[in-house]
């Protein structure tokens, strides 16, 4: 959302659907890999990790500047992406996948980043906060960023037009 703010709406929204992805894009790629068993990433393996994070984030980045070359439409309107607008999108994607990172580095399995380079384990809180994916404590921080995006969403609208 920060990147989103300064930006034109159109581009905004961009900024967001790819913030989106990107954070969906660990556990998807763990899931697109059991279709090749013998290639098959485990979870929090390292999808999980900042090398495939970046090189993710480089392929996205990549694929928009492609795009942002050629011309077509989509039901005979015409398409156009700026090269200037693919850096917002991929900073999108790449702070999507790592808040999908820190999350899950607030487990009690915590995450492996600098997978397959070494197997050290990063928790992002102490042992006493972690929690499972479905206890008390990650409800109550699910609930506690609901309130903070509330709130922010509702101090941007009051003083954007002051």
């Amino acid at each position: 959302m920060p990147i989103a703010v300064s930006l034109s709406p159109g581009i905004a929204v961009g900024c967001l659907w790819w913030g989106m992805v990107g954070g969906g894009f660990p556990d998807w790629f763990d899931l697109k890999s059991d279709f090749r068993k013998p290639l098959r990433l485990r979870h929090r393996g390292a999808s999980h990790g900042l090398p495939v994070a970046l090189l993710a984030s480089a392929a996205v980045y990549g694929l928009l500047i492609v795009i942002s070359q050629a011309s077509f439409d989509i039901f005979g309107v015409p398409i156009s992406l700026s090269a200037q607008d693919a850096t917002p999108w991929t900073l999108g994607f790449l702070l999507g996948v790592l808040s999908h990172l820190v999350s899950d580095s607030c487990t009690m399995s915590g995450i492996r980043p600098l997978l397959p380079f070494s197997g050290f384990t990063f928790w992002a809180i102490p042992k006493f906060l972690r929690s499972r994916h479905d206890g008390y404590l990650d409800r109550l921080f699910f609930l506690s960023s609901l309130g903070a995006i509330a709130l922010f969403t509702i101090a941007y609208l009051t003083f954007r037009t002051t």
